[in-house]
């Protein structure tokens, strides 16, 4: 298998994963089930706290709160769901690129840097 065939693939399986998990976050909030929205959210861990935490939590402290857009009672509702769930899913997969990126790097400086540690004599 080619380099430029796998990358290929990852990126078609990257972006099924997100898109599977922003339409199923679509249907479970206009469901309303609450298993289905424990899936989603499951599934887009642990993207989602990174997302809270860096993201929307310093955008409520910056401008404050920004009321119920959901369906009403604090739920989020289909397109918060959606929204979330797909956001979510989009920071997993920039985490395991970061992942994959680091460990080619660290393989690639690896041999180097056991010339460098050899003894001279």
């Amino acid at each position: 298998m080619s380099r430029s065939s796998r990358f290929r693939t990852a990126r078609a399986l990257a972006l099924a994963y997100v898109a599977l998990t922003a339409l199923a976050g679509l249907i479970a909030g206009a469901q309303g089930s609450s298993l289905a929205e424990v899936l989603v959210f499951w599934l887009s861990q642990p993207g989602l706290n990174v997302l809270y935490v860096f993201v929307l939590m310093l955008l409520t402290v910056a401008f404050g709160d920004f009321g119920d857009f959901g369906g009403g009672g604090g739920e989020p509702g289909a397109v918060g769901s959606a929204l979330a769930g797909g956001l979510g899913a989009a920071v997993n997969v920039l985490l395991v690129r970061g992942a994959v990126c680091f460990l080619r790097r660290v393989a690639a400086d690896l041999p180097v840097c056991r010339k460098r540690r050899t003894p001279l004599g």
